[in-house]
């Protein structure tokens, strides 16, 4: 009876376990009636079974894992328009007594030089805060003391690149607001149907990027030494109201500064007949109501601009630089979008 017990010994310890009696099979070795069971256990040299695999998720829970938690982006949707800022700058018009007017044999006794008048006009230009001006009877020796008295802080158009005649209607602008982008001139009536070349210019607002058309004029008028030129005034007016709807189609805001020699006659044409309407207040469109007081001097704008704070300066400081009152405004350019390409 030994040799099938070594036998089952010997396979027990080769596959590395060893025969201990559990607890009830102790107990049932201890009983006569009961045959003894050998039960295998881990041989204390083993120290824990094979690691059983996990299964693989399947499905959606499988997705999950791989990918990790879902994040929701919120896309911004792509900008349709370039919006450029509102702004706001003064305008003035000013016929500042031309030169030869209070020279000696001039027309206009009583007055200082013009070097003199152009201090003071200077000056009031300075306290109205001026940004544009539209000058007449702008002539050369002016010209050249308004830039030795402002030099590089203002830019002027034409100036003396239109000759001697062409000065005369300039358009000036504070070089550290605006930027000339595009400089023209338009031949207008003047005394005896003569053309007389007349600026207009698209400036640039540098802070805002914004543009604008600024024109400024000097209808004829009817005088003793002259004549009855209200035939060319009224073909000046019509070359003017063309000119207006030109630039209007541009999209730009367009001024127009300048002594036209008329009040009423003047007003209700141009506001029944393009976009523009007048600082001093009045109707626009068909029916003409002009403001309660008129001057020759005006400023008027596009319908999209708000005119503000306009006024006469006729004070003792701007008598003495001229026979004419200076007209300024507050204007406001609301902002411009621009739209971008899909």
């Amino acid at each position: 009876m030994l040799a099938p017990a070594l036998l089952v010994t010997a396979a027990v310890v080769a596959f590395g376990f060893v025969v201990t009696p559990s607890g009830d099979q102790q107990r049932a070795a201890d009983t006569p009636t009961q045959s003894p069971t050998a039960v295998a256990t881990p041989s204390p040299s083993v120290t824990s079974a094979p690691a059983t695999p996990k299964p693989k998720p399947q499905g959606k829970a499988r997705r999950d894992q791989l990918t990790g938690p879902r994040v929701t982006l919120e896309l911004k949707p792509k900008p349709q328009f370039e919006v450029q800022d509102a702004y706001s700058f003064t305008i003035v018009s000013l016929n500042v007594l031309g030169h030869s007017h209070t020279v000696k044999g001039g027309n206009r006794k009583g007055y200082a030089s013009s070097g003199v008048r152009m201090g003071y006009a200077v000056a009031a230009l300075q306290s109205h805060g001026a940004d544009i001006v539209g000058f007449q009877e702008f002539q050369q020796p002016q010209f050249n003391n308004f830039n030795g008295r402002t030099g590089a802080a203002w830019d002027v158009w034409p100036g003396m690149a239109a000759g001697s005649l062409g000065v005369e209607n300039s358009i000036a602008w504070r070089t550290d607001m605006f930027s000339a982008v595009q400089k023209e001139t338009v031949q207008i009536p003047y005394f005896g149907g003569k053309a007389r070349l007349m600026p207009y210019v698209l400036l640039q607002h540098n802070a805002t990027g914004q543009r604008l058309w600024v024109a400024n004029f000097h209808n004829p008028a009817s005088t003793q030494d002259q004549g009855n030129n209200t035939r060319w005034r009224r073909a000046a007016t019509s070359r003017e109201i063309s000119l207006a709807n030109q630039l209007s189609t541009t999209g730009y805001p367009v001024f127009f500064t300048g002594d036209f020699n008329e009040r009423a006659e003047y007003f209700c044409p141009v506001t029944a007949n393009t976009t523009l309407k007048a600082a001093a207040g009045g109707s626009t469109g068909g029916a003409c109501a002009p403001p309660r007081s008129m001057q020759v001097d005006w400023i008027f704008g596009s319908d999209q601009v708000a005119f503000s704070g306009y006024r006469v300066d006729d004070s003792s400081r701007v008598d003495r630089a001229t026979d004419h009152p200076l007209v300024a405004s507050e204007v406001l350019v609301p902002e411009r979008k621009i739209p971008l390409p899909p």
